[in-house]
């Protein structure tokens, strides 16, 4: 249940709705899909009787608001997140790290990580959070409404390797 709840309380952010005669340039915040999923496995492992989890990214949802004093732009979201429990992981709590990070075009502009707590609920196979609220305040010019906010998993050097089919030395 809380799965679906997840699921469909995370749309992509739309866009700012303009309560401001002046214009809003939004950036687009958008979950960067190299990073939306993450597989984690017992160290130097990748097998299916190792996999300790597979997570997902599910999405953002938030708002753009117009700080018209100050020139800023406040933008707020919460982030989704789905997983399942892997063989290895025996329903342990797990504690993911993310990462929201401001770009222009292939230029990180700042970076900052996160955790998502996730339990599982007695023999529960799966479950979901929402992150706490992200605030991101950025200035309102022509430069913003090309910058993105991108949402995903700080992955390991072996996690990258795993998704990238690449075979894995073992080491973090």
């Amino acid at each position: 249940m809380r799965y679906a709840f997840a699921v469909l309380a995370l749309a992509t952010l739309a866009g700012c709705a303009s309560e401001h005669p002046s214009p809003m340039f939004c950036p687009n915040v958008r979950v960067l899909a190299q990073a939306q999923t993450l597989n984690d496995y017992l160290p130097g492992r990748n097998d299916v009787a190792a996999e300790l989890t597979s997570a997902t990214v599910t999405g953002v949802a938030g708002s753009c608001t117009l700080h018209p004093e100050k020139h800023l732009l406040v933008v707020s979201f919460q982030a989704g997140f789905a997983a399942t429990n892997g063989p290895a992981d025996n329903g342990a709590p797990l504690n993911l790290p993310w990462f929201v990070a401001i770009a222009q075009g292939d230029d990180i502009i700042s970076k900052s990580l996160y955790t998502i707590p996730l339990t599982f609920d007695g023999n529960q196979l799966s479950t979901s959070a929402i992150s706490k609220p992200v605030k991101v305040e950025i200035p309102n010019d022509r430069l913003t409404a090309r910058t993105d906010i991108l949402v995903g998993f700080q992955l390991t050097p072996q996690q990258l390797s795993v998704a990238s089919g690449q075979p894995s030395d073992g080491n973090p």
